[in-house]
């Protein structure tokens, strides 16, 4: 296993570190912590330094996620905290750096359920910014703007329980994922899948449930990802849908990482003349492609009833398909157990972290097999 090296720098919160966040070019970051407050942090291009540009308290209780939106519309991040919101905020260029105020708070959405949110995630399709958080007793809502040029005002797309609510001595999940490309694979989209369907991983005990929209942008329930012996902490879905399939991880307490493949039926049938969408050949008619494999219940009568009667949750409504699901790899983390897990901009290498405070990194072979290609122990200089 090679060795690598690590910068490390004291973020300087005053409590535990939470979560951190990049811009889409690498260059910003933000931090969020059990102090309560944001840190937005830029990188010097010469010295390679991180610079705190601003820091502000921005919850009422510890800040438990933050994610960066894309830059289309402006600069915004998206953070919750344990006083049960989520916030947006924009950057405001004419305040000066480190004053607290160069951050605004331009939408706050409180919990529907007296649950603390503990899943966040933002999806840009050029200008469109979609937001899903998920609570503690897996309610999930999923947001997109009345107007995309403007991010103060949300309206709810879907919003319902996952599961059954859950005892609260049970620890759970719920963390989320979106698929981040402008377009679902090309053979979803052959095979009758809505071009401008919005896909969404969530965590679910020990599951991963994919989540997709159809022509009427219903959400239905399109696959299942199993294996998992424990909880699974995370789920991160990757770039490289233009492969003709999706990439997803998770990180389980069982001790693994895992990586599927999602697939769509049929698609070995379909022309290999051409891998862009629009220039491919005609689909076949959904009813010649073999049957979809039937997948576990649980997702809830919002999930089942998408339809307005077109439909099932069988992905038989216009504009959904069902897909196959492929375990491909299942990487052990030999001391501690995995917490997160993070791909590249690319897709070929995965990055996960674990409780006892080390950093992985995984990449594929030439032979194809996901390895461990370097460890980095965060715990020591």
């Amino acid at each position: 296993m090679a060795s690598t090296g690590a910068h490390r720098f004291s973020h300087g919160h005053r409590d535990l570190l939470l979560a951190v966040s990049y811009n889409i070019y690498g260059t910003r970051a933000a931090t969020s912590s059990s102090d309560h407050k944001l840190k937005v942090w830029e990188c010097n291009e010469k010295t390679g330094a991180w610079i705190v540009t601003d820091a502000w308290t921005a919850h009422d209780a510890q800040v438990t996620d933050v994610k960066w939106n894309g830059p289309y519309v402006g600069e915004h991040i998206a953070s919750i905290g344990e006083d049960g919101t989520v916030k947006i905020w924009q950057e405001d260029v004419n305040e000066p750096t480190n004053s607290g105020r160069r951050w605004k708070k331009i939408f706050q959405l409180t919990t529907a359920t007296g649950v603390p949110f503990m899943g966040l995630d933002l999806k840009n399709i050029g200008a469109e910014s979609y937001l899903a958080v998920s609570t503690r007793d897996g309610y999930i809502t999923v947001c997109e703007p009345e107007d995309h040029d403007e991010l103060t005002s949300w309206r709810v797309l879907w919003q319902d329980y996952l599961c059954k609510i859950s005892s609260r001595m049970d620890e759970t999940s719920f963390r989320l994922s979106w698929h981040k490309e402008t377009l679902p694979a090309w053979p979803a989209v052959l095979a009758g899948l809505d071009r401008k369907s919005l896909g969404l991983a969530v965590a679910v005990g020990d599951v991963v449930r994919i989540l997709r929209t159809d022509e009427d942008r219903k959400f239905y329930n399109a696959a299942v990802l199993e294996g998992a012996k424990g909880l699974v902490r995370d789920v991160a879905w990757s770039n490289g849908s233009m492969r003709g399939f999706d990439t997803l991880a998770t990180a389980s307490k069982d001790g693994f990482v895992r990586i599927y493949e999602l697939h769509t039926p049929g698609a070995a049938s379909f022309s290999t003349l051409s891998t862009n969408a629009e220039d491919a050949e005609p689909a076949r008619p959904r009813s010649q492609f073999p049957a979809a494999r039937p997948t576990r219940s649980g997702i809830g009568a919002g999930l089942a009833s998408n339809a307005k009667g077109k439909g099932d949750d069988q992905g038989h409504a216009p504009g959904a398909v069902k897909q196959d699901v492929k375990l491909v790899a299942e990487l052990e983390v030999r001391e501690g157990m995995p917490w997160r897990v993070s791909w590249s901009p690319t897709g070929d290498m995965l990055v996960s972290t674990a409780d006892e405070g080390s950093v992985r990194i995984w990449k594929k072979s030439a032979e194809g097999k996901w390895l461990e290609a370097a460890e980095v122990d965060s715990t020591k200089e």
